[in-house]
């Protein structure tokens, strides 16, 4: 079969939300603006395409699977070490991670997450819950409480991990984040940096929320469900994608393939959202 030419026609697209429900919308094939890379990266699932599997997984298994398969990402981010970590229970959990630590594959996010240093963050987050499914319950429901509770009581939860934290609770495990308010003073280096080449000339803080104002005139709701308006959380994970993809480091439907092949033969996988070709979008990123 021939294959298609890219070209500015558009594409009709839909994707199932984690609450079963289809949204459809029109995509552009050429992604040129920071506006129309946001837009794919929110349709196609590409942003934080783990979301999707660990709603999917609380139909599945319950919810204090998935609370403590959150917890495991948190202590090596990768998919498949805490998808082994969450079959076990209260000390079996902390027991499973401390097996696992030598030798336990990390993410990129946690290559600090390593010898002593990590063992005591490691050993810090046992402390703060016992229970792993109690982890959560410990953080207030703004940025500014979770990022006072890493600071005080745990060790290695820098700007990145404050704000998975976040992520988890409001995407994931349905504790509503109740404001996001300090985010623009305390962006992990990478989205700053991504903010310093969508806006240059401006401060990361104006520049971000420039950033955020641009993606919610847009009027795109949060993925997975879909459930409301996104804001500054999911702008930040936008920046980091666009960044790579304006680099040339990654492409939109990179982040769906990795999280695909972490998951090794673990069903989760099934759960992501669906592959995307690489081509089907052609990044002309200006």
């Amino acid at each position: 079969m021939k294959e298609l030419d890219i070209t500015d026609l558009p594409l009709q697209w839909s994707i199932i939300s984690a609450t079963g429900e289809t949204q459809s919308t029109i995509l552009p094939r050429v992604v040129r603006t920071f506006e129309d890379f946001a837009k794919c990266d929110v349709y196609t699932g590409d942003i934080d395409p783990t979301y999707w599997a660990m709603n999917r997984a609380t139909r599945e298994y319950g919810m204090g699977w998935t609370t403590r398969f959150c917890v495991g990402m948190l202590a090596f981010y990768h998919m498949g070490i805490a998808a082994e970590a969450a079959e076990y229970e209260g000390d079996m959990f902390w027991e499973q991670l401390r097996r696992v630590y030598p030798s336990a594959p990390r993410a990129s996010e946690r290559r600090h997450f390593r010898a002593g240093a990590g063992w005591e963050a490691l050993q810090l987050m046992e402390k703060l819950s016992p229970d792993p499914v109690n982890f959560f319950r410990n953080f207030p429901q703004t940025y500014r409480g979770v990022v006072s509770v890493c600071s005080s009581r745990l060790a290695q939860f820098g700007p990145y991990f404050q704000l998975k934290i976040c992520d988890y609770m409001d995407r994931c495990l349905g504790i509503p984040i109740r404001d996001m308010y300090g985010l623009e003073r305390n962006l992990p280096s990478f989205p700053a940096k991504a903010v310093e080449l969508l806006h240059p000339g401006m401060t990361i803080p104006m520049g971000f929320q420039k950033a955020v104002e641009r993606v919610q005139a847009l009027e795109l709701l949060a993925p997975p469900s879909f459930d409301r308006p996104i804001g500054p959380a999911e702008v930040e994970t936008i920046l980091c994608d666009w960044k790579r993809a304006k680099t040339g480091s990654s492409w939109l439907g990179a982040d769906v393939l990795d999280k695909y092949e972490a998951m090794g033969n673990h069903e989760m996988r099934d759960w992501l959202p669906p592959r995307v070709a690489r081509g089907t979008f052609k990044l002309e990123l200006v």
